[in-house]
């Protein structure tokens, strides 16, 4: 049987369709006083701001929420009705709250953007998801023991590399906490791949990955802490991953249960940046790609990562290409967000039972 897909016609009648939801966006107050629910981070004005502008572009109604007031209003049956929600609620330190949001919403049966709550809980983990990374085909570095110097340490639960840390070589004996990963460093460089829902295929598809090459050349470098936050000490390129790469990438993210978007950030082990001018025309194979983590609540604004994928698609994806023509002619104001929230809408209308 052949794949059944949508033609660009059909594509831009689903646009149509989308036009009138309500959708709400839920955010942490920064002011949130409960007891268990403290954050090493919280998306801020930039974040909200372009969610709110990509709900707006598609013709739909905001309501802007944060998490406490969304609760709230839910238990009491005062909450407004919604179509979808936008769950910004990120960087808990306890891995648990992070299903707040996303529990609730499957409590009132309101689709939520981007995942439920055991894809965000088995993702977010690092030690489920190394597992399963494993089990599937990718490779992953070794553990190592608190013995051994030279590796590097990860939180198990915590994103936007808090708490990354290289151990020298030197080290003769560590204490490793029971949330926090030790294994062995993979010269090269980090680079992450974005995935999303393809509404012209109807399945996740697997977009152009990004790499960040260190200034300084360094195939020790990687992505700490203050080069995440400051965003400096590298430049990022476009980069391709071989089709069997993309395969396992997809297999881990529909086994986690994603289905609209999430991100996978691994190493490429090479010894320069110039060895990436090698994977040019097959992408990168799979023996040199090692997994680090999988986020299936990656942040999305304009110009990050996830948006720079896409836009380098531009000329030659007919959906991105079909998106912007159809938003410029109501609006003249399409962004790459609004296109995200498009597609990530478009996969729970094609995910209903058609009777």
């Amino acid at each position: 049987m052949g794949f059944i897909m949508r033609t660009i016609e059909e594509y831009r009648n689903c646009l149509k369709h989308q036009k009138g939801k309500t959708i709400g966006i839920i955010y942490i107050f920064k002011g949130e006083c409960a007891s268990g629910y403290d954050h090493y981070e919280c998306w801020e004005g930039d974040v909200i701001s372009s969610w709110l502008h990509a709900v707006e572009e598609l013709g739909c109604l905001p309501l802007l929420l944060d998490a406490r007031t969304f609760c709230d209003k839910t238990m009491n049956d005062t909450l407004p009705h919604l179509d979808y929600v936008i769950n910004l609620n990120n960087g808990t330190v306890d891995i648990s709250t992070l299903g707040l949001i996303t529990s609730v919403c499957a409590f009132q049966n309101i689709p939520c953007i981007p995942c439920n709550t055991s894809t965000i809980i088995t993702g977010e983990n690092k030690k489920i998801s190394n597992m399963l990374a494993k089990m599937i085909g990718l490779r992953v570095p070794a553990d190592l023991s608190c013995t051994h110097g030279g590796g590097i340490i990860r939180p198990v639960a915590l994103g936007s590399s808090i708490g990354v840390r290289r151990i020298e070589e030197t080290n003769s004996e560590l204490h490793i906490k029971e949330d926090e990963l030790y294994q062995e460093f993979i010269r090269g460089y980090d680079f992450t791949t974005p995935i999303m829902y393809d509404p012209i295929t109807m399945g996740l598809s697997v977009l152009p990955a990004v790499l960040y090459a260190p200034d300084n050349q360094s195939p020790e470098w990687f992505l700490g802490e203050t080069q995440k936050k400051d965003h400096c000490g590298y430049k990022k390129i476009s980069i391709r991953i071989s089709d069997e790469l993309s395969k396992l990438y997809l297999h881990l993210a529909k086994t986690i249960g994603v289905v609209d978007y999430c991100r996978i950030d691994a190493r490429l082990n090479c010894e320069s940046v110039n060895d990436t001018i090698l994977y040019e025309r097959n992408g990168v194979p799979v023996p040199r790609a090692y997994f680090m983590e999988i986020n299936p609540m990656p942040t999305i604004k304009n110009n990050i990562n996830f948006c720079n994928s896409i836009e380098s698609l531009c000329d030659s994806d007919p959906i991105y290409a079909a998106y912007f023509e159809y938003i410029n002619y109501i609006s003249e104001n399409a962004t790459t967000t609004g296109f995200i929230l498009s597609c990530a809408i478009q996969s729970f209308i094609d995910s209903k039972p058609k009777y």
